[in-house]
């Protein structure tokens, strides 16, 4: 496997040898701040009347209420949202849900591994949808890719088996053409897949859904709340004035001395967040990454920062037995250049004010969510030193497929090709692994792609941007977020340098098993690779 030169050698080594010396069992007193970087923060909630509110947290009903399917068949219906908790932005649209006698609003759909899952989409919307249960591995017929459309006022019926790891999945709809529209005017929740691992997890932890473990699905939305796309919007994705947790604007949370999980949803159409802690004096709180997409890590890894493109998921312990009470917390998007380069020759300062007539234009700094810390409480429990158990993947005989991601002509390409409904352009023999080289040139953008159906491992990055690279966590370029299992990877642009260079990335080694009891006895079973960079 042929490898470029890494950018910057030197702050891979003392960054790799810092994380590694700290150690899975060094985790304690993790709050203490570090000086902060050269990455910019911003003050909370300046925009607007620049009052907070407390964060809205889903209950056992509701807005993204957590309902637990338990194996029995759901009815999930795409209609008009309704009545919304009071301060809630949404959109006009959601997913509805009635469960023994409970009304549900985007529910979060808590299944165990192995249950069956049987849900009906009834589509009471003005156009054709259907709904793609993001990361799941699933045939085609239950993928919901945009291949089978669901007309306005017909059903769909879904049947399969959580086989996947535990983990925070999402479901949204997927139809060619209208996909950022519906999902931005409200059709989207999270999927809680449970096992054995998150069981072990959250009893070493006391960790709690709703109390000490929080799900916060982030989405930016314009002042208006309507989707009205410019042509830079339909060529570059949608970017709101304004980011929503919860469907909260400038939310708090107000804490305790102990550690709490957070599980982050990046549901914007188009913005990639790069998330950090910031305390009291600009000092950023480190974090510790414990899973991603895929579900837990092997093992902890701690980190300052972590970009979360557009569809991916963070999964992060904050440890707070050290922060007095009175301390308060920013969660925030750090500033970075969001190195849209897609026109040949663009300059650093055209690219980066790339707003496409957005209030917040994407890399701009914005705080999100304020943790303040209000209670001492006696906490003796330790982060374990290891998650859950993932085998690398034997690339010994693997075929390596390149990707070239690309713009020309108005429209963006993948091995020069644009999509095309029906078209099958690649081929992937069943049982067989594969490495996926994935290039984005340098006249391009991020890229946050995603694989319908199966999860990958990244395995390594080249050429990253010097903002990215200054994080890697080994040898190989990797980020902490990298690690375990992935359904979606962002790859960037190429480092510009004296010489132009490709990125050259091998994030992709995709193992395709397609047992019969998913391939329900097909021959041939058909999934799309695609950027979730929702523009259509």
């Amino acid at each position: 496997m042929r490898r470029l030169p890494s950018t910057n050698p030197s702050n891979r080594a003392s960054r790799r040898y810092f994380l590694q010396s700290i150690g899975a069992l060094g985790l304690a007193g993790v709050f203490r701040p570090t000086q902060s970087d050269s990455a910019v923060g911003a003050d909370f909630c300046t925009t607007g009347d620049g009052k907070a509110t407390t964060l809205f947290i889903p209950g056992d009903s509701g807005y993204l209420g957590r309902l637990a399917l338990r194996g029995k068949p759901l009815t999930l219906i795409a209609s008009a949202v309704g009545a919304l908790p009071p301060g809630i932005v949404h959109g006009p649209i959601a997913y509805r849900a009635q469960h023994k006698g409970r009304d549900y609003i985007n529910p979060t759909l808590v299944v165990r591994r192995g249950e069956r899952v049987q849900i009906e989409l009834v589509n009471r919307l003005d156009k054709p949808t259907i709904a793609h249960w993001h990361g799941l591995a699933v045939d085609t017929h239950n993928d919901g890719a945009g291949m089978n459309l669901v007309a306005p006022g017909e059903s769909y019926a879904y049947d399969f088996a959580a086989t996947d790891r535990g983990a925070l999945y999402w479901y949204h709809p997927h139809p060619h053409g209208e996909t950022a529209r519906q999902m931005y005017n409200g059709l989207y929740g999270a999927i809680a897949l449970e096992d054995d691992d998150e069981d072990s997890l959250r009893k070493a932890l006391d960790l709690v859904p709703g109390r000490s473990e929080i799900a916060l699905v982030m989405q930016d939305r314009k002042a208006d709340s309507s989707y009205l796309p410019s042509a830079a919007d339909l060529m570059h994705g949608f970017f709101g004035d304004e980011l929503y947790v919860n469907g909260t604007r400038c939310p708090y949370l107000d804490v305790a001395s102990r550690v709490y999980r957070l599980r982050i949803l990046n549901a914007c159409n188009a913005r990639t967040l790069r998330l950090a802690l910031r305390g009291s004096a600009s000092a950023r709180i480190p974090f510790i990454v414990i899973g991603n997409d895929g579900g837990l890590l092997p093992a902890p890894q701690r980190a300052e920062q972590a970009f979360v493109a557009t569809a991916e998921r963070l999964d992060i312990l904050v440890d707070l037995r050290d922060a007095p009470v009175g301390e308060t917390l920013v969660l925030e998007s750090l500033a970075f250049d969001p190195m849209h380069t897609e026109t040949t020759g663009a300059t650093a300062t055209e690219h980066a004010a790339h707003d496409h007539g957005s209030a917040w234009p994407e890399g701009i700094a914005r705080a999100l969510l304020q943790l303040r810390v209000r209670e001492h409480v006696v906490y003796d429990r330790h982060i374990p030193s290891s998650f859950s158990s993932v085998v690398p993947t034997d690339t010994s005989n693997a075929r390596e497929r390149p990707f070239r991601l690309g713009f020309n002509k108005g429209r963006w390409r993948i091995n020069d090709r644009v999509f095309v409904m029906g078209e099958t352009p690649i081929e992937v023999a069943r049982d067989s692994t594969e490495i996926w080289l994935l290039r984005n040139y340098h006249t391009s953008m991020p890229h946050a792609m995603h694989l319908h159906g199966f999860h990958f491992e990244i395995l390594e990055r080249e050429t990253s941007p010097d903002f990215v690279h200054a994080h890697a966590i080994d040898e190989r370029g990797r980020l902490a977020a990298d690690l375990g299992r992935k359904d979606t990877v962002l790859v960037w642009p190429g480092e510009r340098r004296d010489s132009v260079r490709n990125a050259v990335f091998r994030p992709a080694n995709v193992r395709v098993p397609l047992p019969q009891s998913r391939a329900r006895g097909w021959r041939h079973d058909a999934w799309r690779e695609s950027c979730v960079i929702l523009t259509l």
